[in-house]
C-alpha cells in the first residue's frame, strides 16, 4: 500500500471515530442511530484492519515456495560447481567450457520466468518446477504471451505436471515439456510424450 491510500485510511477511520464518539455521547440520539453508527464505525475498522493486515496465509504460501526455490537453486549451484571441478580436476577443459555454455543456456528458462512475469506465487510455482525437473533431466521452456495471465490454481499445474513428470519415467532420451501462458488459460506441450494440455 502507498503512503496516500495509508494516510486517507488513517483520516477516514479518524473522521468516523470521531462522528461516532459525538453521536454515542450525545443523549438526544435514540438508540438505533447509535447501533447504526457503531456498526459503521466497526465496518470502517474492518476495512482498514484487511487493507493494513493482508492475508497472512498468502503471504506465508508464498515465502515457503520461495525458501524451497532457494533450495533448489543452491542445490542445482553446488551441483554445478562440483561437475565443473571434477573435470578441471581431470583435464577435462573443452567438456568444462561445454558444460558452462549448457548451464547459461538452460539458466534463458529461468530468467524468461524472471523478466517476464509480475505474479510473484506463479514465478515461485514455475522455477520450482523448472529446478525439479532439471534435477530429472527434463528439458522445460517458458513462453510468457501475457505477463500478469490470470490464471487457474497453482495447484491444478502442478498436478498436472506431475502427471507428464509420471509418463517420462518411462521414456529414455531426450525429454522436454514446454508451458506456454495465456492470458487466462496455460498451455502445457511435450514434444517427447506427443501430447499437449490446457488449463483453463
Amino acid at each position: 500500500m502507498n503512503r496516500k491510500g495509508f494516510q486517507l485510511i488513517i483520516l477516514t477511520g479518524q473522521i468516523f471515530l470521531t462522528v461516532v464518539a459525538v453521536t454515542l455521547l450525545d443523549p438526544d440520539y435514540n438508540i438505533k442511530t447509535q447501533i447504526l453508527w457503531a456498526g459503521i464505525f466497526l465496518y470502517i475498522a474492518g476495512l482498514i484492519a484487511m487493507n493494513i493486515f493482508p492475508d497472512q496465509s498468502e503471504s506465508l504460501s508464498t515465502e515457503r515456495s520461495f525458501i524451497r526455490v532457494f533450495r533448489l537453486l543452491r542445490h542445482d549451484f553446488q551441483n554445478n560447481l562440483q561437475v565443473l571441478y571434477s573435470m578441471i580436476q581431470l583435464k577435462k577443459h573443452i567438456a568444462a567450457l561445454q558444460y558452462i555454455d549448457d548451464v547459461k543456456n538452460s539458466d534463458k528458462t529461468v530468467n524468461h520466468i524472471c523478466n517476464n512475469l509480475t505474479d510473484i506465487p506463479l514465478m515461485c510455482c514455475l522455477l520450482e518446477m523448472f529446478y525439479r525437473l532439471r534435477q530429472k533431466n527434463i528439458d522445460m521452456t517458458v513462453e510468457v504471451i501475457s505477463k500478469s495471465p490470470s490464471l487457474p490454481q497453482l495447484s491444478r499445474l502442478k498436478k498436472e505436471m506431475e502427471n507428464y513428470v509420471l509418463q517420462f519415467d518411462k521414456i529414455q532420451g531426450k525429454k522436454d515439456i514446454k508451458i506456454i501462458l495465456k492470458n487466462s488459460e496455460i498451455e502445457i506441450f511435450s514434444e517427447t510424450i506427443g501430447e499437449s494440455y490446457i488449463l483453463r
